[in-house]
């Protein structure tokens, strides 16, 4: 019975421990990023140390902005880039660094662009 116990344990100790939090309060989760809108362009982050300043940059089609956001309570942050300026099939790269450490980053999957089969000769 006491190696049962034991076995059961030691199964079960490694995803407790893994599945912990911060000490300062904030999020567990993964830091990751959301294109929420394109124009303005607008990013949503989650997964954020409460409180951290997160400095996100976009580059896309040549250009290249950043801007800054503080994560609130629940580790959320929201950014907005009112000048970026998107072409119709836009692809672009978006990274955010927290000054607590926190990290994430998204990349576009362009969609297809021209002509639509069925408007084709």
């Amino acid at each position: 019975m006491i190696a049962l116990v034991a076995l059961a344990i030691g199964l079960l100790l490694p995803f407790t421990l893994s599945s912990g939090g911060f000490a300062e309060g904030g999020s567990a989760a993964k830091p990751r990023l959301r294109v929420v809108d394109l124009t303005p362009f607008a990013v949503v982050g989650t997964g954020f140390r409460a409180g951290e300043t997160v400095r996100v940059t976009v580059r896309a089609e040549g250009n290249s902005t950043s801007a800054s956001g503080e994560a609130g309570t629940t580790g959320r942050i929201s950014v907005r880039f009112p000048r970026m300026k998107l072409g119709s099939c836009p692809t672009y790269v978006i990274s955010a660094t927290g000054d607590k450490g926190s990290r994430a980053g998204l990349r576009s999957i362009p969609r297809p662009c021209g002509i639509a089969p069925r408007n084709a000769p």
